[in-house]
Order: structure tokens, then C-alpha cells, then sequence
């Protein structure tokens, strides 16, 4: 067993000394002078602190009288604030009575709420590390000697994510998910692509639930969104063009751009499988399709030993035999380059008539699995023309950001192996990425908890 003593002089050889009033402070929160009598022991890995207050004058809360001690309770809070160690505090409460009306009560508790086991600092650092979507419910709980059940009510009961403001660039993107809703298999992500953090994430993307969504908010707030981002999903285009009236709507030009690739790898599988298995074509096609797909490869390395044509080969030299393999591979992939010439480099100022040149060369060709993208570039013809404005800190209308939130997003359902409780997934994914969701500490406890249908009847194998 341990007493503290009030000894200032705690010498550590090349390390910091710590008065034992500071250490008790930042472990405790209280200040030294308040306490009668302190002492602790380590009982294998938890460490049980006995603390006693100095004797307090108290009015009483029921008429103002004056009261005197009437004996002591030990009251027991859940207190781990070592690493690696349990911690429990004994916690002797005084208990008074009123000399005038004979009530009695308890001097109030410094370390948590009336009928709570854990303190706040507990609760504190449960909190701070469910902001943390690397660490899952089982692994906070586990650092903190409580049961996920707890945490999982902590973040129930303290966050709060009222319905967001509107903001004046908003990006629409979907995530795959079981926690859909309205017979959709994908949650819809909101993000505010100016300050850069997701607003909101509803169960479904059907275009049902997103107009009653917006149609929530006034008119008034709808006509402040300028622009709007999305990926090539028709009913996206149509919910925005209803509730938005001021907006512009741009695509994301990712999606146009794989659709783009897309096409021409089926090219060039297409002229792959029509060359003999084994050949030297089914070989470059198969074995160095890559130099086809990538723009940023140097092409004008140094040659390398090639074990196939027994000689060696410069990247460019591998390059200009796929293209002598087939006049239709080169000439789709001269307009798969054109494109993409035309997505990095077109400004805001020169795009249309670019974008104009690009769909007659993609729909005059004669090649045939390119006429679907260039009805695709008619299709999206505006909202691509939209996409190379760039109203914020120079950044083209993308929708980059919510494909990384998603990322983000999908990382954490694998961590916790997945969801069924929409509610609780997304008020945790806004607490630990919207900066503007804070929690609150309270004696008030609620529950978020999602019960499942019950199961049907089912005969077992025998």
C-alpha cells in the first residue's frame, strides 16, 4: 500500500521532476488542498485510489439551513487513467444533515455524473477516440476497460448532428452499403466541396428520398447552392435540376474519363482474342497493355532484356510494336488521348469548342464501341462544360473529395466488419469528419440501439 505524501522533491535521473500536487491534479482533476486523506494499492493490474474531502461548510438544498457531517459512503467510479492499468476510485463521499428540516444529502461527486461508474475523464477519452474511425467499438473499449455496449451509448447519448446547412458548392455521391433503405443498395453522401468535409449521409439514393430530402429546407436556402457535382446517374441530374433553380451542374470528370477506358479496353481485348494465343501481338496486348492504359510512364528508359524477342527493348520500342499490331487500336488510342489531353489541359474559357471538335471526332469514327461514349458526351455535354469552372481555391468541379471520404468510409465499415444500425454509423462518421459536430457531456443517457427483425422459421440439416 501507497501513501502520498506533499514531498516537491521527486529527482529522476535525466528525466522531469513532477510535484505530487500537479500529478494528482492531472490525474484527478482536483485540486490537493481539498483532500483529508488519500492513499492507494495496486491489486494485479488495477489500481484502486481511496480518497477522502476536507470537511465543507454546506447549505442545505432543500430550505438554505445550516447542516453538519453525517457520516461518509464509499462510492466506487470506474477511473482508468494509466496506460496499460485499471483504475478504480474509492470515493468516501461526506453525506450532511440539515439542522432545520433533518434532510440529508451528499456533497457533490467531482468525478462524474450522479449514478455514474465511469468518470469524465473516461467518458472525455472515449470520446475523443471515437472521432478516430481507425479505432473500431470493440478496440476503444478494450483500452478502456469497458464494454462496447457503453461506448457505443456514450456516442448515442452526447452527439448530436442536426440537419446541416446547405452549402453553397455541393458534391452527391453514393456508397455501398447493407444499411440502404427504400429497396436501394447505396447510402448518399453530401459533401460540402468548398470547406471540404461531408454534411450528411442519408440511407438511400433513391431519387424519392432525396427530394423529400431537400425539400426540407426553404426555398430561400435551396437557391443559395451555386454548384452542384455528381456522377453520371441520371436521377442525381434530375433531383438537382427540381430543387436547385440557381445551380450549375457539373459531372465528375473521372467517371467520363473511365467510361472513356472502359471503352477502350474493350477495344483492345477485342483485337487480343482475335490474335493467335501465344502469339507476339497476344503477348504485348496481354503482357504490356499497360503503356496503352497509363500517361505518366517514361517511355525513354534505359532498353531492357527482353526474354521474348531475345533483345533489348526501350519502353517506346514496345509501344510503337502494339500499335503496329492492329490501325484501329492506334486510332482509338489516339482519341482516348485527344480526351485526355482535353480533361487536364481545357480551361473554362476554351472547353466547348473543344469539347464540340472531340464529340463529332468520337462520333463520325468508325469505330464502333466509341459511338455509346460519344452519346454519352451529347448526353452530358453541359455539365461537362460545367466541370472545368472553378469557383473555389482553383480546383476544377470534381468529385475527388467524395471519393476519398468514401474510401474513408469503406475502410471503417471493413474495420467494423460491417453495420446494420444506419443511425449510429452516421453519427459517428460525422462526428469524426465533420468539423462542425462537437459532443456534450450529460447525465442524460438515450439510445440509438437498432433492433433487427426477427428471424424466420427455418428447418436445420440434419
Amino acid at each position: 500500500m501507497i501513501s502520498y505524501g506533499c514531498d516537491q522533491d521527486l529527482s529522476m535521473k535525466g528525466g522531469i521532476n513532477i510535484p505530487n500536487k500537479d500529478f494528482i491534479t492531472a490525474l484527478f482533476n482536483i485540486d490537493m488542498e481539498s483532500i483529508e486523506q488519500m492513499y492507494s494499492a495496486k491489486v494485479q493490474h488495477t489500481f484502486h485510489y481511496h480518497l477522502t474531502f476536507k470537511l465543507t461548510r454546506h447549505l442545505c438544498p432543500y430550505c438554505g439551513g445550516k447542516t453538519i457531517s453525517h457520516g461518509k459512503k464509499q462510492r466506487l467510479v470506474h477511473h482508468p487513467n494509466l496506460v496499460d492499468f485499471d483504475g478504480i476510485i474509492h470515493y468516501h463521499a461526506r453525506r450532511y444533515i440539515c439542522k432545520d428540516c433533518n434532510h440529508t444529502f451528499f456533497e457533490r461527486n467531482p468525478f462524474t455524473f450522479a449514478n455514474f461508474t465511469n468518470s469524465i475523464a473516461l467518458i472525455n477519452r472515449v470520446m475523443k477516440q471515437l472521432s478516430n474511425l481507425d479505432l473500431s467499438f470493440f478496440r476503444i473499449a478494450e483500452l478502456n476497460h469497458i464494454s462496447v455496449t457503453t461506448i457505443q451509448l456514450y456516442l448515442d447519448s452526447y452527439v448530436s448532428t442536426p440537419i446541416p446547412s446547405l452549402p453553397e458548392n455541393l458534391g452527391i455521391d453514393e456508397l455501398h452499403s447493407k444499411m440502404s433503405a427504400n429497396d436501394s443498395a447505396y447510402l448518399c453522401v453530401l459533401i460540402d466541396n468548398e470547406n471540404r468535409y461531408p454534411i450528411d449521409i442519408l440511407n438511400s439514393r433513391s431519387k424519392l428520398n432525396l427530394n423529400r430530402h431537400f425539400e426540407k429546407y426553404p426555398l430561400i436556402e435551396r437557391n443559395k447552392v451555386k454548384y452542384v457535382t455528381i456522377d453520371m446517374w441520371q436521377p442525381y441530374k434530375d433531383v438537382v435540376l427540381r430543387q436547385f433553380k440557381n445551380c450549375k451542374v457539373a459531372v465528375d470528370p473521372f467517371h467520363v474519363v473511365k467510361h472513356l477506358c472502359d471503352a477502350f479496353t474493350k477495344i483492345r481485348i477485342t483485337i487480343m482474342n482475335q490474335c493467335p494465343y501465344n502469339s507476339d501481338s497476344y503477348y504485348l496486348l496481354k503482357r504490356w497493355h499497360f503503356l496503352l492504359d497509363k500517361n505518366d510512364i517514361n517511355l525513354d528508359n534505359d532498353p531492357q532484356y527482353n526474354h521474348r524477342f531475345n533483345r533489348k527493348l526501350s519502353r517506346r520500342n514496345l509501344l510503337d510494336m502494339i500499335f503496329a499490331i492492329s490501325d484501329k487500336l492506334l486510332d482509338a488510342y489516339n482519341l482516348k488521348f485527344a480526351y485526355q489531353q482535353f480533361n487536364d489541359f481545357a480551361t473554362s474559357d476554351n472547353c466547348q469548342p473543344w469539347l464540340d471538335n472531340l464529340i463529332h471526332s468520337f462520333s463520325t469514327t468508325y469505330i464502333l464501341e466509341y459511338h455509346n461514349f460519344a452519346a454519352l458526351l451529347i448526353n452530358w455535354r453541359v455539365e461537362i462544360i460545367n466541370s472545368f469552372e472553378r469557383p473555389h481555391n482553383d480546383r476544377k468541379q470534381s468529385n475527388a473529395l467524395a471519393e476519398n471520404i468514401n474510401s474513408k468510409l469503406r475502410a471503417y465499415l471493413a474495420l467494423i466488419r460491417g453495420s446494420h444500425n444506419f443511425t449510429r454509423f452516421r453519427k459517428r462518421v460525422l462526428f469524426a469528419l465533420n468539423p462542425k459536430i462537437f459532443y456534450a457531456l450529460s447525465s442524460r443517457l438515450s439510445s440509438d440501439k437498432f433492433s433487427m427483425p426477427p428471424r424466420g422459421s427455418y428447418l436445420k440439416n440434419l
